[in-house]
C-alpha cells in the first residue's frame, strides 16, 4: 500500500480512505500542521489562499512533515455556485501531491446545500429546524462569546439559559468536516472524482488525471444546422505528456432551444 499523509483536525480521513484503498492507497491522518491557520469558517482566522492554493498547500505540508511522498489536501468552501445569495452552495476539493514528481492532482464535488445561519422565532418552530438536521452541529454566539460543536439539545439548553435577556443570539451551522453530515457527502463524492482520476491513465505514458479537460462547442441545431453552444465533443489531456483524444458526442443535433438563433 502506498502511504497518502492527510493533514486535517476534522476527521476527514473516514470520508476518503475508504474509496483509495482499493486503489492501493493508505490514507493516515496527521495533526502535525494547524490547518486552521489558513482560515477557519467561524471567521476567526481571514481566508486569504484560494481553495486550489490552499488544498496544495496543506498536501505540500502534509509531505514534508510526515516524510512521505504522498500529501492530501482538502478544502472546503460555501457561497457561490450558479445561482448566489439563493440557494447554498458546498464546494470540496481534494489534492493529492506526489513530492518526488511535484505532480498534483485535483478532484472536486459541488452541489447545494440546506445548512445555513437559523433565526430564532421562538423554542418550538428552532426545534422544527434543528429536527431536520439531527447530525448537524451548531455555533452559538452571544455577548458573551462564541460556543462551537453543539448538538441540537445542548444549543437549546445554552438558549434556554439565556432566555430573557438582552444578549444579541446569532445560531450558525458548524461547517467543520466531523460536525457537518452534508460537507461529509460532498466529500465522499470528491474522493470518488479523485479515485476515477487515478483510474484514468494516459495511453502513451500512463500518467493519471487522463480526463476530460476541454469542450469543443458547435453541436449543430437540428432546427436549422447553424452551430450552438453545445458540445460537439470533449478531450481528454494528459497532463505528462500532452497527449490528447477527441471523444465525439453521440447526440447528432441540438434542441432549438439550446441555438442562439433559434431561441436568442
Amino acid at each position: 500500500m502506498q502511504r497518502v499523509a492527510l493533514i486535517t483536525k476534522h476527521e476527514k480521513a473516514r470520508w476518503i480512505a475508504p474509496y483509495l484503498a482499493p486503489l492501493g492507497y493508505a490514507v493516515f491522518e496527521s495533526s502535525m500542521f494547524d490547518t486552521d491557520i489558513l482560515g477557519t469558517f467561524s471567521g476567526e482566522v481571514e481566508r486569504t489562499l484560494s481553495p486550489m492554493d490552499a488544498a496544495l498547500t496543506k498536501a505540500k505540508k502534509a509531505c514534508e512533515l510526515t516524510a512521505t511522498d504522498w500529501g492530501l489536501g482538502s478544502e472546503g468552501s460555501f457561497g457561490g455556485g450558479p445561482a448566489p445569495g439563493m440557494i447554498n452552495w458546498n464546494e470540496e476539493l481534494l489534492c493529492l501531491y506526489q513530492a518526488s514528481t511535484e505532480i498534483a492532482i485535483y478532484a472536486h464535488a459541488a452541489g447545494p446545500t440546506s445548512v445555513q445561519e437559523l433565526t430564532l422565532n421562538g423554542r418550538v418552530p428552532l426545534k422544527q429546524k434543528l429536527l431536520l438536521l439531527p447530525k448537524q452541529r451548531w455555533i452559538l454566539r452571544t455577548d458573551q462569546g462564541v460556543q462551537k460543536g453543539l448538538c441540537a439539545e445542548q444549543l437549546l439548553d445554552r438558549l434556554e439559559q439565556i432566555t430573557g435577556t438582552s444578549q444579541k443570539i446569532k445560531i450558525e451551522p458548524d461547517l467543520r468536516a466531523m460536525h457537518c453530515p452534508e460537507r461529509q457527502q460532498m466529500i465522499t463524492k470528491a474522493a470518488e472524482d479523485l479515485v476515477r482520476r487515478l483510474s484514468e491513465t494516459c495511453p502513451q505514458c500512463q500518467a493519471f488525471n487522463f480526463v476530460v479537460k476541454e469542450k469543443q462547442s458547435g453541436l449543430p441545431c437540428t432546427l436549422c444546422t447553424l452551430p450552438t453552444e453545445q458540445a460537439k465533443s470533449w478531450t481528454r489531456i494528459c497532463d505528462g505528456c500532452g497527449c490528447r483524444h477527441d471523444e465525439v458526442v453521440q447526440q447528432k443535433g441540438a434542441d432549438p432551444a439550446h441555438c442562439q438563433y433559434c431561441n436568442p
